[in-house]
């Protein structure tokens, strides 16, 4: 009879110790999640860009205006403007100077504004060396951002900021919406 008694006793720690185990797993989950929902806001608080409404529909398909952004076409990118404007949208917005959408090294389509964060002028449009450049350059303070992998990060120059980034949410298909 008391071992009947033990086993009780033990079956019972055994299964507040599994309960335990389970409450810590739980926020520890709860934490990763958070911190990896943070890690996917990157825009910056106090960025210079004067918001600007941006809001244009581009076709990625092989038969679309876009296709040069198609699945797997790696490091290619376009520019549109109000001068450069996406076929499907021509009364789109387009931002500060321009939007650049990039599909990057990791197939994902993003988009950044071309106002450079140091100069926050629509006079000095951020450049690019030729299509597939994963870098793009300001032509006033030299500041180099990098777009390839899909960061927009500063690689050098007096600025301090990354990129302004857009949202790219697929719309059907190869279709995309790009707007802030």
């Amino acid at each position: 009879m008391l071992t009947g008694v033990k086993i009780q006793f033990f079956s019972y720690k055994y299964k507040s110790i599994l309960y335990f185990c389970g409450m810590i797993r739980l926020w520890i989950y709860i934490l990763l999640g958070v911190l990896g929902l943070s890690s996917c806001i990157n825009q910056p608080e106090n960025t210079n860009i004067p918001n600007k409404r941006v809001s244009f529909l581009i076709d990625t398909s092989l038969s679309g205006s876009d296709n040069m952004l198609h699945d797997c076409n790696y490091g290619m990118t376009k520019i549109y403007t109000k001068d450069k404007p996406a076929k499907l949208s021509m009364q789109g917005s387009y931002g500060v100077c321009g939007v650049i959408v990039v599909r990057t090294i990791d197939n994902y389509l993003c988009a950044f504004d071309l106002c450079c964060p140091y100069e926050a002028k629509s006079e000095y449009p951020l450049q690019q060396k030729g299509n597939g450049d994963f870098f793009l350059r300001c032509p006033a303070c030299g500041s180099q951002f990098e777009v390839g992998n899909g960061t927009g990060r500063l690689n050098k120059g007096p600025a301090t900021q990354p990129l302004k980034w857009y949202r790219v949410e697929q719309r059907g298909g190869e279709r995309y919406y790009v707007h802030n």
